[in-house]
């Protein structure tokens, strides 16, 4: 074997093969990808293990967790109300590259979007004050986030009954096949 493709191994094997990711293309892509990274970074934050079992970090609606999450009754800790202080904080930063985004989006989508991203930090801040129980929190987030996400698909909706959305293309605009003949 050649010292070049013992090295390429090496290089392979290292982690340094994330060169070859497709990487995002575009400021919308490229701001998503962040923030899914931030939302991730949460999940594997060790400042915020003291209630890493208690809520979803990442905001990310699994059902079967958040049913999980309904029986806890219990209310923050003093210890747990600083993780929760210290993930209020780490999540509005998420937040903040996802609104980035919004320039990108329908405006309504966008609104909807930013009035949702607000209601849960609301929550998380009357969950670190300990007026609600873990299970309360988790209920309460649903409730929320299935609201909006009815909200913001009906906003979808609407952006696509827009009239240059129900015109047929111009078939003269069309890219030919170069391997078609006309």
């Amino acid at each position: 074997m050649s010292k070049a493709v013992f090295y390429f191994g090496l290089l392979m094997l290292s982690g340094c093969s994330g060169l070859f990711e497709k990487q995002p293309k575009g400021p919308w892509a490229i701001l998503k990808h962040e923030y899914r990274q931030c939302l991730n970074d949460l999940k594997r934050d060790s400042e915020l293990d003291a209630i890493a079992d208690k809520v979803t970090l990442d905001t990310v609606y699994d059902r079967d967790e958040y049913f999980d999450l309904l029986s806890i009754e219990d209310t923050p800790t003093r210890k747990e109300k600083v993780a929760i202080k210290k993930w209020a904080t780490k999540l509005e930063h998420c937040y903040k590259i996802k609104a980035r985004a919004y320039v990108y989006e329908p405006r309504n989508v966008a609104l909807w979007s930013a009035a949702l991203d607000s209601d849960q930090l609301v929550l998380v801040l009357e969950l670190q004050k300990g007026n609600l129980s873990y299970g309360q929190f988790a209920a309460k987030r649903l409730e929320v986030d299935t609201a909006y996400r009815g909200k913001i698909l009906q906003a979808v909706a609407a952006d696509y009954k827009k009239p240059e959305y129900s015109q047929p293309p111009n078939n003269t605009q069309l890219p030919r096949n170069p391997v078609t003949k006309f």
